[in-house]
């Protein structure tokens, strides 16, 4: 069985152009191309757990105020992370139109952090809720920025007398 490479790239354009290289020919396509969530939850839960571990690891060091402090703001990355990780899974599972909602997917990664952080220190967990929930802000605006469509306006039936309503 005979294996044969691919090698592809991306140039940057708003609609992108793929150039496959195979065997020593050239072939040029043409089409939208998405961003992989799945190398997005990937990436993101490497890194929540390279946090997360961190964390443990040298949570002897909070001990003062300030570095309780940026405990809590160390672990709102950590809620950040385990979020676009659960969230872009969700969309490699069911689909790229999948949004994450509050009850579920928010609260069980706010919940699980917040336990994380009170195995630190107590304060550090609650100015983690108060980092996370900054950061859920700029998320949301962010995302509303990226994935947000256009609404449609509906017309609705106008009068063919022009009267006005009395």
């Amino acid at each position: 069985m005979l294996l044969k490479l691919v090698h592809r790239y991306t140039l940057p354009s708003p609609i992108y152009t793929t150039i496959e290289f195979s065997s020593g020919k050239m072939s040029q396509a043409t089409g939208v191309t998405s961003k992989s969530p799945l190398i997005s939850a990937i990436i993101s839960g490497i890194l929540s757990l390279v946090i997360f571990v961190s964390l443990r690891f040298y949570a002897h060091l909070f001990t003062t105020q300030l570095n309780i402090l940026l405990g809590g703001y160390l672990y709102s990355w950590l809620f950040i992370l385990g979020l676009t990780c659960l969230s872009n899974a969700e969309m490699v599972i069911f689909g790229p139109e999948f949004q994450a909602k509050l009850i579920p997917e928010i609260s069980l990664c706010l919940s699980l952090t917040v336990c994380a952080a009170a195995f630190v220190h107590r304060v550090c967990a609650t100015t983690c809720i108060l980092f996370s929930l900054v950061g859920l802000y700029f998320l949301n605006r962010i995302s509303t920025s990226y994935y947000s469509t256009a609404a449609v306006t509906v017309e609705g039936h106008q009068r063919k007398s022009g009267k006005k309503f009395k």
